[in-house]
């Protein structure tokens, strides 16, 4: 045993010699340096990484902040943009509105002006069948006569007869549907007698189309037509005259208004 333990001695004592306390100590410092170095360094790439990462969302959110600003001032420039188009919309309809309204105005009183300088209107007044009127009537618009006018009628616009008139009659047109009708009709425009009416009168217009009975003269400045149910006992003047199959006229009937000068054809 003692020869053994002598050996080890001797064997770390040659070993102690070989191997000074420097290089053991400097060999163990330096394990331990590099391992600290290698942690230094896995620290720094970690904080790098961390201050990119750091930099990336940095960059995002400053990106973000950008677009919502540029978004908010070109919503800012819209609105206002809007705005000032709108007033200046306003501007020209307020500015315009004098003018329409004169331009209404001034057709307003061409239409409800005749040629005499008469304000003609488009009011319509009707006589009820229960009305017995009696005295002159005289209108500026137009007339329904469905009851009793007993007297001379002055209408500046349309006068339409169903019921009973006993009197003479002026209108820019005139109708006649009623059964019977006592008095003289002057029209500046068209003259209609209805199917089945009787008139006891003069006719006088520039335009007329009859299906009843007359008795009196038709003077007609323009076309007139005669439908085969009218029965007519007077002279009639017109530019032309159309008789239909069946009319009935007792008279004389000249084309006095045509364009055509008939006295120089028989020269």
């Amino acid at each position: 045993m003692g020869f053994f333990k002598d050996f080890k001695d001797d064997l770390s004592q040659a070993v102690n010699e070989l191997l000074p306390e420097d290089v053991l100590e400097g060999g163990t410092e330096g394990n331990t340096s590099e391992e600290k170095g290698n942690e230094t360094e896995a620290v720094e790439q970690t904080e790098a990484i961390e201050g990119e990462e750091t930099k990336e969302v940095q960059t995002e959110e400053e990106d973000n902040l950008t677009e919502d600003d540029n978004v908010d001032k070109e919503l800012l420039e819209a609105l206002l943009t809007s705005e000032a188009v709108t007033v200046n919309d306003e501007k020209p309809a307020a500015s315009e509105e004098p003018a329409l309204e004169e331009k209404k105005a001034e057709e307003s009183t061409a239409e409800d002006t005749s040629g005499d300088g008469t304000d003609v209107t488009e009011e319509v007044t009707i006589i009820a069948k229960s009305t017995v009127l009696t005295g002159n009537l005289h209108t500026d618009g137009s007339l329904e006569v469905i009851g009793t006018v007993r007297g001379d009628i002055d209408c500046k616009g349309k006068l339409s007869v169903i019921g009973t008139v006993s009197g003479n009659c002026s209108a820019s047109e005139v109708y006649i549907g009623a059964k019977r009708f006592e008095g003289s009709i002057t029209s500046e425009g068209n003259v209609r007698i209805g199917l089945g009416t009787v008139i006891i009168g003069d006719i006088l217009g520039t335009a007329s189309f009859i299906a009843g009975a007359v008795k009196g003269d038709i003077d007609i400045s323009g076309p007139i037509v005669i439908d085969s149910s009218a029965v007519i006992k007077g002279n009639i003047k017109a530019a032309s005259i159309q008789v239909n199959n069946g009319a009935v006229i007792d008279g004389f009937c000249s084309l006095s208004y045509a364009s055509v000068n008939i006295d120089s054809i028989f020269e």
